[in-house]
């Protein structure tokens, strides 16, 4: 049962990124130059739906910077969020995504919620999206690491 439900959000968050870059590209043919901030947000549609689905990939990068969505509740608030977005338009294409966004976030709401349901231990519901370990090959090393320990205060100033 675990595997059908992590396969069907799989597919939830690859269509819903889909259907936001989608749209957003079919956005670049309505812009004008009077209304720049629907550039602007165009751009966001494309950015946020690649984000969603590189987290569904496991990006050790996009894990780190954007842990919300390493949860099931997490990557709700990040569907209704873009939902919020979406319905802003009018257009009936966007108001249709809107609340495919919105049904989205709330089955893994609802996945977070009950997810003792479905036999998870607490530390699974809350991240069924495993970040990357140091020990495997793709995890993100950062560029500087520090041999200060601020936990005793530092190094001795002399």
């Amino acid at each position: 049962m675990k595997c059908d439900i992590h396969c069907g959000t799989k597919i939830l968050t690859l269509v819903c990124g889909g259907l936001i870059i989608a749209l957003a590209i079919s956005r670049f043919t309505n812009l004008t130059i009077e209304h720049p901030q629907q550039f602007i947000l165009t751009v966001h549609y494309i950015w946020m739906g690649a984000v969603l689905i590189l987290a569904e990939f496991r990006f050790a990068y996009v894990h780190q910077k954007f842990k919300v969505l390493t949860s099931f509740f997490g990557r709700g608030l990040y569907c209704f969020f873009l939902g919020t977005l979406m319905i802003s338009a009018f257009s009936p294409l966007q108001i249709a995504t809107a609340v495919v966004l919105f049904v989205v976030g709330l089955i893994y709401i609802l996945l977070q919620l009950f997810s003792k349901k479905f036999g998870w231990s607490a530390e699974e519901a809350k991240n069924p999206y495993q970040i990357p370990s140091q020990n495997q090959p793709n995890a993100y090393q950062p560029p500087y690491q520090s041999n200060v320990n601020f936990q005793q205060g530092g190094p001795a100033l002399k």
